[in-house]
């Protein structure tokens, strides 16, 4: 039987682009409130438009490919990275608008679907399914 993954879902409906999610990431994965340093990114496209930008585990995840250090993971945990292999050369972030480099160039951010940000959300836009 296939391993069926779970991720974070974004209720575009109920988003209002605030960015909580972004500042409850950064604390919860680097301990501190800085949105670059957040595995999950929201664009404003325009007043009422939003691009959201997350990891969804793809089945063929490019980024795993890409990466030459093998410090992206794929098994029955979901993809994910093993920041003491990853040396942020941002090959993965190329092939993927969902993985991020972090401000200082040495590692990528990618959501690990850890649900930190699902009870901040004002607006319960966000769930783990």
């Amino acid at each position: 039987m296939a391993l069926k993954l779970k991720y974070l879902h974004i209720d575009r409906s109920l988003c209002t682009g605030c960015r909580i999610c972004e500042s409850v990431c950064s604390i919860a994965k680097e301990g501190v409130l800085n949105r670059a340093r957040s595995r999950i990114r929201i664009y404003r496209r325009n007043v009422i438009k939003f691009q959201y930008l997350v990891c969804v585990q793809c089945r063929k995840p490019v980024c795993v490919e890409a990466c030459p250090e093998n410090a992206i993971i794929h098994d029955e945990k979901g993809i994910r990275v093993n920041y003491e292999i990853c040396n942020g050369c941002g090959e993965c972030a190329k092939v993927c608008n969902r993985v991020f480099i972090s401000p200082e160039g040495d590692k990528a951010l990618m959501c690990d679907q850890c649900g930190a940000c699902v009870p901040a959300c004002p607006e319960k836009a966000l769930s783990i399914r």
